[in-house]
């Protein structure tokens, strides 16, 4: 399994278009290669909405359940059972920076 991180914006088709300026994405895949993996994380945040302004160039191998800290052992669970699991921390104008 892979944690790909990525920077998005709100598309006009998105619940948070106008709501917030960008979101800080992380995305669980059940996949057997990272190529594969980035292409779907991509995808997948599309699909919600959202303009994937960039992907994170390091990216996380996820051997099991017990590498993650308790509160995001859930995503991973959700990934396992079907596929990937997602995560947008949105931010409003000016968030970023802080």
């Amino acid at each position: 399994m892979y944690l790909i991180n990525a920077h998005a914006v709100p598309g006009k088709e998105s619940e948070y278009f106008n709501e917030v300026k960008g979101a800080f994405v992380s995305v669980y895949i059940n996949y057997a290669d990272v190529e594969g993996a980035l292409q779907l994380a991509k995808f997948y945040i599309e699909d919600e909405g959202w303009k994937v302004e960039s992907i994170d160039d390091d990216y996380y191998v996820i051997d099991g359940e017990e590498e993650l800290d308790e509160d995001l052992r859930e995503f991973y669970q959700e990934a396992k059972e079907y596929g990937y699991s997602i995560i947008f921390n949105c931010y409003e104008e000016g968030d970023e920076e802080e």
